[in-house]
């Protein structure tokens, strides 16, 4: 189920555990208690976990929650085999490392890939093996393709989401938004001569907008922070993982950065850590970040489980959106290979088959149900809902819950939705502030 109904089913949980007087610690597949011994089923994944960024946090969550799995009965007695293999952030790289994994070790799905190159380099290449990816996208190939489908919303659609937050309660009248120069990096900003995600959204809206693409093989956050400042634009959209933007802010901070502007982020710095890694008396209600999936330390049931399941499997693994959306990855997996039946058949062609044709999954961690959309559907966007926090008093505070992302190129999208009968809410939300547009 969503976070709309976990509230109800956190209460069912409990009288249901109440009344069997005994409940697994952790629900991991078949949850048998015994270790599996049959044939190993292999599963990748192509991250990037160097170079640019790492974001090998996805991987970790996957793999915790497949070690569980792999403790407790495995798939129909076959347990998981995960290998992961880095991209550097080199598109070369990563079609090496997808052809290691399909042609040597013959993989049957990849799932918790994260990174910069790994769509660009491999999404024809995917559709050419019969192999399906469900993991966490940066470019636009990740969720313009085929056998491609993101759990995360996507740096675009939540740079979109935290921008329009600003436009809607922040009154926020022009937006910059600043992004590694890399593959895709229009997508996410763009400008007039290369339209993208927020300078789209900006024309929509009637907002003024500009982007920054500094060189990732080189950064410097002080300079990055300076140019930030002198555009003199109201508000600002910082596409980096937490440890970098924490540098962008210290340096903005010496400037008073945020007297004049404010200051927003997509999911990417949405970590445990990442308050302990600013100065959360200046930044205090003065920065705003996306969400795209649960609260970090919700005790609903789903992301209760993760939460254990990576205290015993994974007690090393940051918590942040990235392990949080990597879990969810593979318990889709799992949850589709059981689904299978007979160990025996468990194969590229079945898994493939399975989760394309895959009932929507609903969760906790989720506003809305994450789905495939069948064997024919041409592109994937299922997390497009997502939500907002502050930092107040140095932690975590949610504003807006579960807001549809006003990205004007969704439409196609929402159509599918409407014909499968879900997000209703939301979506109307959407058509109805498309609809107002500049007005």
């Amino acid at each position: 189920m969503t976070r709309l109904m976990a509230v109800l089913s956190g209460l069912l949980f409990a009288v249901i555990v109440f009344a069997s007087g005994s409940a697994s610690a952790l629900d991991c597949g078949m949850n048998t208690g015994k270790a599996a011994t049959g044939e190993p089923i292999p599963i990748g994944a192509v991250t990037s976990m160097s170079g640019i960024a790492s974001f090998k946090e996805a991987d970790d969550g996957a793999r915790a929650y497949f070690d569980c799995v792999n403790a407790n009965g495995g798939i129909l007695g076959r347990p998981i085999k995960y290998t992961d293999e880095d991209d550097q952030s080199k598109v070369d790289v990563a079609a090496q490392a997808a052809k290691k994994l399909v042609e040597d070790q013959g993989v049957y799905v990849m799932i918790g890939s994260t990174g910069f190159v790994d769509c660009v380099a491999n999404s024809a290449y995917y559709e050419q093996h019969n192999i399906l990816v469900i993991g966490l996208g940066i470019p636009p190939q990740c969720f313009e393709s085929k056998n491609l489908a993101m759990m995360n919303a996507g740096p675009r659609q939540s740079a979109i989401g935290a921008v329009d937050y600003a436009r809607r309660k922040l009154g926020v009248k022009s937006m910059v938004c600043v992004i590694y120069k890399q593959p895709g990096d229009y997508y996410v900003c763009g400008t007039e001569d290369k339209p993208g995600g927020i300078y789209n959204w900006g024309k929509k809206f009637g907002l003024k907008t500009e982007a920054i693409y500094p060189d990732p093989s080189s950064p410097d956050f002080q300079s990055i922070a300076l140019q930030v400042i002198a555009t003199g634009l109201d508000g600002v959209q910082l596409l980096f993982v937490d440890d970098q933007g924490a540098q962008i802010l210290a340096a903005a901070q010496q400037q008073d950065g945020a007297a004049n502007m404010k200051w927003t982020a997509p999911t990417s710095m949405y970590t445990a850590r990442f308050p302990d890694a600013i100065d959360t008396k200046y930044w205090d209600k003065r920065f705003w970040i996306n969400v795209e999936l649960g609260p970090l330390e919700s005790q609903e049931p789903d992301n209760k489980n993760y939460l254990e399941v990576l205290e015993k499997f994974g007690p090393n693994v940051l918590k942040d959106s990235f392990s949080q959306a990597g879990y969810v990855t593979a318990r889709i997996a799992v949850r589709e290979m059981l689904g299978i039946g007979d160990p025996a058949k468990i194969n590229r062609e079945t898994v493939t088959a399975a989760i394309q044709n895959m009932k929507p999954y609903e969760t906790d961690i989720l506003c809305g149900p994450w789905y495939w959309g069948g064997p024919d559907a041409p592109r994937h966007q299922p997390n497009h809902i997502t939500s907002t926090v502050t930092i107040e008093d140095g932690k975590y505070k949610y504003l807006e819950q579960c807001y549809p992302v006003l990205d004007p190129d969704l439409g196609p999208l929402v159509e599918i939705e409407k014909k499968m009968g879900i997000n209703k809410e939301a979506n109307a939300i959407w058509e109805a502030e498309m609809a107002k547009g500049a007005k």
